[in-house]
């Protein structure tokens, strides 16, 4: 019982070494590369810029359907 322990926490500690050396890589990597270009301010206009041109488009078919809404209704369909 005491050898599986043993073992068990051998394994951790050697994982748990590796993950730090993973992290301290991702790390001096990412601090080589720099900004990756990901600008908020950017992201942020183009959402506004896509929400803008859907209601635009949403507006344009509401006026459209209200204008033949009141063609349709001006027919008299029951003339006698």
């Amino acid at each position: 019982m005491k050898d599986t322990y043993l073992k068990a926490t051998v394994a951790m500690s050697l994982l748990a070494g590796r993950v730090r050396a993973h992290f301290a890589d991702a790390y001096e990597e990412m601090s080589e590369r720099g900004e990756r270009g990901d600008n908020p301010v950017v992201t942020v206009l183009l959402w506004v810029a896509g929400i803008t041109v859907a209601l635009g488009i949403i507006g344009a078919l509401v006026k459209l359907g209200t204008k033949a809404s009141t063609k349709v209704d001006n027919v008299d369909l029951d003339s006698k």
